[in-house]
């Protein structure tokens, strides 16, 4: 179906298993640094503020993680300018990494500041679905961390502060406003609801700022739907999505979210809730932490870039790398990636063929897990907007999925 010549894996393509990731950061890997010496214009969080979230957070999580059997070490790193935050284990010390560079950085608000940090909590605690990679699998999936961080943490570290008040000074989405009122009956629960979702408006203003990306907004969900749970750093509008639908969940904070059960402490499918479910643009009901392997003729999963489902190029010569994974299909042994015209879209979404009236070209390889990189100039035919798509092929080159969801690259000048 596919029959095409199979282009040598060495001249344009690296495909190899993840390596093992020890630090589990809320960003992917960058080159942003912001020192001490950097002011701001706006935003930001000052070293008293820093400070005194991370007090909250070890006074309530200390105790809480010890009865996990783990010793909580929170790393206060002010005066290093790095832009990010990272959790990892050293035997049964659960270490929370937090940088004066994201802290600094003008998109944060100190409520931001503290669901970054439960999200590194949410690492150790938040439950499953939890990585697959060998080595990494003591931590919950990035989109688990950040539900934790909404619908269990900050309600903690809120929970006996004036919230009414603090949110009458705050410039609250209607919709924020709407569902918050709707979801909760008492004032108190349901200011908490608006300051917890304004802060994941910050956290995912502030990763969509770093990457040139539009700023995510309330009413504009991410539709998406994974073939299986996504480990990695969900695109923006997504993260924003599960911030605020942690935000409205109703489950208390006091019951902590299953260790072994995803259901057990979160609101879910599989007791028929819709408000305050895990977003389906990252989370894939009974798929674990991404290691099912959904029936053959299933979607394939989205190629990305840096978790990112939309990117803006204006290098031409710029490496762009796409990761792909298409491991879960039964009976996989590579993948076709194909790519469609300039400023079309694929006649035929979802479907087991290639386009044959807006696809450009398609390429064949074997791997099933790993980074396909992309010059632009050396593969597409000038400035414009593409899609790119991938499909899981078996030892035949004959699909055993439908071709996933599109990748849009903007190539502008």
């Amino acid at each position: 179906m596919f029959n095409l010549i199979v282009i040598l894996m060495s001249l344009l393509i690296s495909i190899h298993s993840f390596a093992c990731v020890n630090g589990k950061g809320i960003l992917p890997e960058n080159d942003l640094y912001l020192g001490v010496d950097y002011k701001p214009i706006n935003g930001g969080v000052t070293e008293v503020q820093f400070n005194s979230v991370l007090d909250r957070v070890e006074n309530i999580y200390g105790g809480i993680i010890r009865s996990y059997g783990g010793q909580l070490k929170m790393n206060r790193l002010w005066s290093d300018g790095t832009v990010n935050a990272s959790a990892n284990r050293q035997g049964s010390t659960y270490v929370v990494n937090m940088y004066g560079g994201l802290a600094r950085h003008q998109a944060i608000t100190e409520d931001a500041f503290a669901l970054v940090a439960c999200h590194e909590v949410g690492h150790h605690i938040g439950g499953v679905p939890r990585y697959t990679q060998r080595g990494g699998e003591w931590a919950s999936v990035e989109g688990q961390s950040d539900y934790f961080a909404t619908s269990k943490c900050l309600r903690k570290l809120f929970a006996s502060d004036n919230n009414v008040q603090i949110v009458s000074s705050m410039n609250v989405d209607p919709l924020v406003e709407s569902k918050c009122n709707s979801q909760f009956s008492d004032a108190n629960d349901q200011a908490i609801c608006k300051r917890i979702s304004l802060a994941g408006l910050s956290s995912a203003s502030l990763f969509a700022d770093m990457s040139n990306q539009k700023k995510p907004a309330f009413n504009t969900p991410d539709n998406s739907k994974v073939s299986s749970t996504y480990e990695s750093h969900p695109q923006y509008q997504c993260r924003l999505d599960t911030y605020f639908e942690g935000a409205i969940c109703e489950v208390q904070d006091t019951v902590e979210i299953g260790q072994n059960d995803p259901n057990v402490g979160t609101c879910n499918r599989k007791a028929q809730q819709t408000e305050g479910v895990r977003p389906l643009c990252w989370f894939k009901p009974g798929s674990g932490g991404g290691t099912t392997n959904p029936p053959i003729g299933d979607v394939a999963t989205t190629p990305t870039v840096n978790g990112q489902t939309v990117i803006t190029v204006r290098n031409p010569s710029q490496q762009i790398p796409i990761a792909i994974d298409v491991r879960m299909h039964s009976g996989v042994y590579g993948f076709a990636i194909e790519f469609s015209k300039p400023n079309q879209i694929f006649a035929n979404p979802n479907s087991s063929e290639p386009d044959r009236m807006n696809g450009l070209k398609v390429e064949v390889y074997q791997g099933t897990n790993g980074t396909y990189r992309l010059v632009p100039m050396r593969t597409l035919p000038g400035f414009g907007a593409y899609q790119v798509r991938v499909i899981a092929l078996d030892r035949n080159k004959k699909p055993v999925s439908k071709n996933s969801d599109s990748l849009e690259i903007f190539l502008e000048q």
